[in-house]
């Protein structure tokens, strides 16, 4: 990542959450950009953590929700079922409408927003897997067993 100038912040709630939280929270009140993985370190898969709203919620910055499909790919046995690009496929990405989070929330809204931000964050997922191709099933159903990536 370094290479293409992107920084990382290492952390999760399991190990070094705290220090990554704050610095999160420096970047982006310093108008910096942070990708989080939404489902978290454990999932379940496609499923937002409402950290990632609270996230938001205190820095004052709007959530946009990205993801992105390749036609030439293989998705591991993995929690997450992870999507390993591979060479000479066609590619996209989505950008969604920025969600903003008011400051004054409580519970029942930070979670009305998680439920949005999920909600569109599985529409584009399938969205883009359409877009790259009719031969693409979806992630949930294209699994490679983990211990067999490479072959």
């Amino acid at each position: 990542m370094t290479y293409f100038g992107i920084g990382t912040i290492a952390g999760s709630t399991s190990r070094g959450g705290s220090s990554a939280l704050r610095e999160m929270l420096k970047r982006l009140r310093e108008g910096g950009c942070v990708g989080i993985t939404p489902d978290g370190p454990r999932g379940p898969a496609m499923t937002v953590s409402i950290g990632t709203v609270n996230i938001a919620r205190v820095a004052g910055v709007p959530i946009v929700p990205l993801t992105f499909a390749t036609s030439r790919r293989r998705i591991l046995a993995t929690w997450d079922r992870f999507h390993l690009a591979l060479p000479f496929g066609r590619g996209v990405y989505l950008f969604g409408e920025p969600i903003e989070i008011a400051a004054e929330l409580d519970e029942e809204g930070l979670e009305g927003v998680r439920r949005l931000l999920e909600t569109r964050m599985v529409e584009m997922v399938g969205e883009a897997d359409r877009l790259v191709g009719p031969d693409c099933r979806s992630r949930s159903s294209q699994v490679m067993p983990a211990g067999r990536q490479g072959r």
